[in-house]
């Protein structure tokens, strides 16, 4: 980077560390940082710097004449700087977040978009304390491939509310969830007696989660005839892989019951 435009960024107050030997810059913010923490848990990471330090490429992050550019992957200083804290964490809590959803929302993010697996725990648990909209949580979870152990249940109470999806909400789920949504809430009706709403307790647990699983299974995602084969993940350069997740559409479903009876839901990768 040429040292006029490193003159014209700013440093960050929180996060541009004495000692730290990873410079990164995000929009016109300069963050110096230590390797370890990106290295040790995130192959995104660790192929990147090992890749720049073998074929001695600019962009390597060791100097901020040669710091790595993270513009490319849509986020703002302020979502680093929320996940830096993950790392960097004064007061050993996070609970007296002064914006718990907004800054775990971009912890979230930016660990599924780099694979940070441990840190994405972290995330998702400090969301599930959080009383969040439902489909803002949904929608959420979708965007980060959050596990399908996690959204079946979402999908299920929304489908089993009694107010039906409005036009904001379904285009913010997507056309897919919305589709398997409405016709979710068909069916369940039409398994309750009158086809009451919100569901009736004679429509069990395990029956709709049979219905939603099954509607996944048979909307395939959007432009696709029919539901893809379970995807490998890609390593190419330097893109981000991509986490597979237990998923809803993500590849071939099946269920099948487990010794004890219940319904087990297997194959969703």
């Amino acid at each position: 980077m040429m040292d006029g435009n490193l003159r014209q960024l700013k440093r960050s107050s929180e996060f541009f560390l004495t000692g730290g030997d990873l410079h990164l810059i995000v929009n016109e913010y300069r963050f110096r940082v230590h390797s370890y923490f990106f290295t040790r848990e995130s192959q995104h990471f660790r192929q990147r710097l090992a890749i720049s330090d073998a074929f001695d490429l600019q962009g390597n992050g060791s100097s901020m004449s040669s710091a790595i550019v993270l513009d490319d992957y849509d986020i703002t200083p302020e979502e680093f700087e929320s996940f830096l804290k993950v790392f960097y964490n004064p007061r050993y809590s996070f609970y007296d977040l002064a914006h718990p959803y907004e800054e775990w929302a971009s912890i979230l993010k930016l660990s599924n978009l780099w694979d940070f697996p441990n840190v994405k725990e972290l995330a998702i648990n400090e969301l599930e304390r959080l009383d969040i909209p439902l489909v803002d949580r949904i929608v959420l979870y979708q965007d980060n491939q959050v596990d399908a152990d996690l959204r079946l249940p979402l999908y299920i109470q929304l489908a089993s509310r009694e107010a039906t999806l409005d036009h904001d909400e379904s285009t913010r789920l997507g056309f897919r969830t919305a589709i398997v949504i409405f016709q979710a809430r068909e069916r369940l009706r039409s398994l309750a007696t009158g086809g009451k709403s919100p569901l009736p307790d004679e429509v069990g647990e395990d029956a709709a989660k049979e219905v939603v699983c099954n509607l996944f299974k048979a909307v395939p995602p959007l432009g696709e005839a029919t539901p893809p084969a379970t995807p490998k993940p890609r390593i190419n350069g330097f893109d981000s892989p991509r986490r597979t997740s237990s998923g809803f559409g993500f590849g071939t479903h099946s269920r099948t019951p487990s010794s004890s009876g219940q319904l087990v839901i297997i194959g969703l990768v």
